[in-house]
């Protein structure tokens, strides 16, 4: 009997070891390096203000596919025409942030032949890629009630001849659009280089600017990495892909070319995408352009620009994408209490948001203006906003300005 247990026992054992040896070489088994295989998904952080969700806990069936970061070549297009100084210090800011300067060549394009301007330019070797000089394109045709506004319409035939040039004649995907009078942050390219490809992939994003219109001090968030769609078109550093480009140049217009980005026509319904912080801020030469330093002194000095590093490579952008960014977004507006701006001035500190409702542009200027946001309106879209909500802070409470309509049937 104990021999006969003894064999049980020593089969048992066996078997026992044998399964586990195979176990442990199946485990540390590595298969030949295939470049089809698929590397592990990288984790990156969610923007706490957009936690991943569940897709059972929206109100359809989205899909959340992840944005994958690549590097394009994306041209840095610097328009100028006669101040020297300023073009100067701008290429010199970039030059100071530009890691790879293969990835974003400076292309300088100057209207008025300001020789001053050009040689500016032309000091910086061949650390710029090429200088466009606007050939002689004939007069320009100006309606009569805006003879005094001809630099919008030079403008708006400079911009048309040069990001066709560097977008069709240079063939370049995409190009970031600076002008000579603004100061830009230390992640002005990486920003750019990180949501190019949410512009390509989410065809609801037609354009991805640096800047935010109400982002002056206390009416900004502290946080370098929230971003936001907005139906306004913001400019002032932005990124345009070459399909944006093919559909809208034939319809570029004679003048005024930022309002008519901001037609409906152009829009389409799509969003830009626009950062918490901006990316870029008006230098003191702003004072001394086309616009005559319009808005300069009660808005456009004061807004701050982002001085913090940024690593965008690790940072999780496709809650930005409309599928999941909208539900989110009006659940965020609808937890939020209903105030009048009568109320302002008792909230609390512990009060974390709030709304404040509009009916129609005047009342929406009047809250503006109690907020002291920038209360203008173009094609019918406050600057900023999103569904017809603007944003911003009032001491540490989000206040979100919201329709009345309900629900958003558009502007």
């Amino acid at each position: 009997m104990r021999s006969i247990l003894k064999k049980i026992l020593i089969t048992t054992g066996v078997f026992f070891l044998i399964n586990i040896l195979l176990l442990i070489s199946l485990k540390g088994f590595q298969s030949p390096t295939d470049k089809h295989d698929l590397a592990p998904p990288i984790v990156r952080p969610h923007h706490p203000k957009f936690p991943a969700l569940a897709t059972s806990t929206l109100p359809f069936s989205v899909s959340l596919p992840s944005i994958k970061k690549t590097e394009t070549i994306l041209p840095v297009v610097v328009f100028g025409c006669n101040r020297p100084r300023a073009l100067q210090k701008h290429i010199e800011a970039l030059l100071r942030i530009r890691k790879n300067a293969e990835l974003h060549p400076i292309i300088v394009s100057l209207d008025c032949h300001d020789q001053d301007t050009i040689q500016a330019a032309k000091n910086f070797g061949d650390k710029i890629k090429l200088i466009i000089d606007l050939p002689d394109l004939g007069p320009i045709h100006v309606p009569g009630q805006f003879e005094h506004m001809a630099g919008y319409y030079k403008i708006a035939r400079h911009y048309n001849y040069s990001i066709n040039h560097v977008l069709n004649k240079l063939n370049y995907d995409g190009i970031i659009i600076t002008e000579d009078d603004l100061e830009v942050s230390p992640d002005f390219l990486d920003y750019f280089q990180a949501l190019y490809p949410l512009l390509i992939h989410d065809k609801t994003v037609w354009c991805v600017s640096a800047w935010n219109d109400n982002g002056i001090d206390k009416k900004i968030a502290r946080d370098s990495t929230l971003l936001h769609r907005t139906d306004f078109f913001p400019g002032l550093g932005w990124l345009l892909s070459k399909t944006v480009w093919t559909e809208i140049k034939g319809n570029w217009p004679a003048g005024f070319w930022d309002d008519w980005m901001r037609l409906p026509e152009q829009r389409r319904d799509r969003a830009c995408i626009r950062p918490e912080i901006s990316r870029t801020a008006m230098s003191p030469e702003g004072k001394k352009g086309v616009s005559q330093g319009q808005h300069y002194e009660k808005y456009l000095r004061k807004i701050v620009k982002n001085n913090e590093p940024v690593d965008w490579k690790s940072i999780d952008i496709s809650y930005l994408m409309k599928d999941r960014y909208d539900p989110m977004f009006q659940a965020r507006v609808d937890a939020c209490p209903v105030v009048t701006v009568s109320d302002l001035g008792h909230m609390k500190s512990e009060m974390k948001c709030a709304q404040i409702r509009y009916s129609n542009e005047k009342e929406f200027v009047a809250v503006a203006n109690a907020l002291e946001i920038m209360n203008d309106l173009k094609s019918n879209v406050p600057r900023t906003a999103y569904r017809g909500v603007v944003q911003c802070q009032y001491g540490s409470t989000t206040v979100y300005v919201t329709p009345s309509q309900r629900p958003w049937r558009g502007y």
